[in-house]
C-alpha cells in the first residue's frame, strides 16, 4: 500500500516523522495518525449547508462498516489505485482515508481543487475516486482530464445533487457515475445510484446491510452499523419503487406553501438549472424560502453573478415556468458562502443577502 499527499510518499509507520506547514497536510495526517493508532471514537463536523454545522461522535466499528460497504458494492479490491480529491475534514473525504486503510489502497491524496487531475503527474492513473459535481463538471470541460478520468473503474459523486444537464454529459463516458446518498449522521452514503451506461437507473440501490422505512410524513429513516443499529429519521422525501430502491423527491422543509400551492424547491432547480444552461447562464443559484405579506411564504432565487442579469433572467423564467413556479424575489450576489466541503452554504449567504 503506497499513500502519496501532495506527491510527497507517507510511511505509515513513520507518521510521528511527518512534518508540514500546510494546514490541510497536517489534519490530513492527524486523521491517518490516529486511525493506525486503533483510536475508536472520531468527532465529526456535519456540513451545516441546509442547517446549523454540529459536531456528532462516530466509532471506528462504524466508519469501518461504511468503507467495507461501498468497496464491496463497487466491487474494489485491495491494490486498487484512489485518488483522494475531496475534503479530508469532512466526512467523504475521510472515508476515502478509511477505505485507503481497511482496503489496502494506493492512494494519491491532494487538497481539493476543481480539476484535480490538472496538479497531478500523468504517469498517475487510478481506479476510483470520489468527487463532487462542480469537480465533475470541470473535468468534464478539460478533454485530458476528461479521458483521464474515463480510464477508472468507478466514480462517486456526493455532496450535491447532480443536475440533469451534467447528467447528460456523463452518456459519453464509459467509466460508470455512482451519484450518493448519505450523511455525516449515517458515515457518508448508504446507496448509490448509477448515472450512466445501459444499466443507469433512476433510482437509488441501498446496501445489503442497510434497513429502510417511511415514516409518517414519507421521510426517509435509516437503520445500520453505520448508524449504531438505531433508527435515524432524515427530512428527506423519497419514493420506494422496491424493498431496496427509491427516488429522491427533495426535503420536506424545502416544500414551499405559497399562497395554497405547495412547491417542491428541488424539482423547480432541476427546471432553471436546465433552462439557465440552455441559455449559457453559467452562475450557481439556489431557491429559498421567504416570508411574504400576501401568499404567506414565497420562492426567493438567489444567483451568484452580477445582476445586470437580472431582467433577462427574470423574463426567461417567466416565459419558460408556469407562473406559480417563478420565483416572486430575485436575488444577485457577487459571491456565495461555502462551507469546507465546497457545498453551497444557503444559511449563511440568505443571511448576509437579505
Amino acid at each position: 500500500m503506497d499513500i502519496y499527499l501532495n506527491n510527497r510518499k507517507i510511511e505509515l509507520e513513520k507518521l510521528d516523522l511527518f512534518t508540514s506547514s500546510d494546514e490541510y497536510e497536517s489534519t490530513t495526517i492527524s486523521f491517518l495518525r490516529d486511525w493506525w493508532d486503533n483510536k475508536d471514537i472520531f468527532f465529526l463536523q456535519t456540513s451545516g449547508s441546509t442547517s446549523e454545522p454540529k459536531i456528532i461522535e462516530i466509532s471506528r466499528v462504524q466508519m469501518e462498516a461504511s468503507a467495507r460497504a461501498t468497496i464491496k458494492a463497487l466491487k474494489l479490491k485491495s491494490g486498487d489505485r484512489a485518488l483522494v480529491c475531496i475534503n479530508t475534514n469532512m466526512i467523504g473525504g475521510k472515508m476515502m482515508l478509511v477505505r485507503t486503510l481497511v482496503e489496502g489502497f494506493n492512494s494519491y491524496i491532494i487538497p481539493p481543487v476543481s480539476d484535480p487531475f490538472k496538479s497531478i503527474p500523468n504517469n498517475f492513473e487510478f481506479d476510483f475516486t470520489a468527487i463532487v459535481p462542480l469537480q465533475l463538471e470541470t473535468i468534464l470541460n478539460n478533454p485530458e482530464s476528461s479521458a483521464r478520468l474515463n480510464k477508472l473503474k468507478a466514480v462517486i459523486v456526493g455532496g450535491a445533487a447532480v443536475s440533469e444537464t451534467l447528467k447528460a454529459r456523463l452518456q459519453t463516458l464509459n467509466v460508470p457515475i455512482y451519484s450518493t446518498y448519505g450523511m455525516t449522521e449515517t458515515v457518508s452514503h448508504i446507496a448509490l445510484k448509477l448515472l450512466n451506461g445501459p444499466q443507469q437507473s433512476d433510482y437509488f440501490n441501498v446496501f445489503e446491510d442497510i434497513e429502510t422505512r417511511l415514516d409518517l410524513r414519507g421521510c426517509l429513516e435509516i437503520k445500520g452499523i453505520v448508524t449504531k443499529n438505531q433508527w435515524i429519521t432524515t427530512n428527506d422525501l423519497v419514493q420506494f419503487h422496491s424493498e431496496r430502491e427509491f427516488t429522491w423527491l427533495g426535503r420536506i422543509d424545502n416544500i414551499i406553501n405559497s399562497g395554497g400551492i405547495k412547491l417542491q424547491i428541488e424539482s423547480i432547480e432541476d427546471k432553471i438549472n436546465r433552462i439557465l444552461k440552455e441559455r449559457n447562464f453559467g452562475g450557481n443559484f439556489f431557491l429559498a424560502k421567504q416570508s411574504d405579506e400576501k401568499l404567506g411564504e414565497a420562492l426567493a432565487f438567489y444567483y451568484e453573478g452580477f445582476e445586470s442579469s437580472k431582467s433577462e433572467i427574470l423574463q426567461l423564467l417567466q416565459k419558460e415556468l408556469p407562473k406559480y413556479e417563478v420565483p416572486r424575489y430575485l436575488k444577485f450576489c457577487q459571491n456565495f458562502e461555502y462551507t469546507a466541503s465546497g457545498k453551497i452554504d444557503k444559511l449563511k449567504t440568505v443571511k448576509c443577502n437579505k
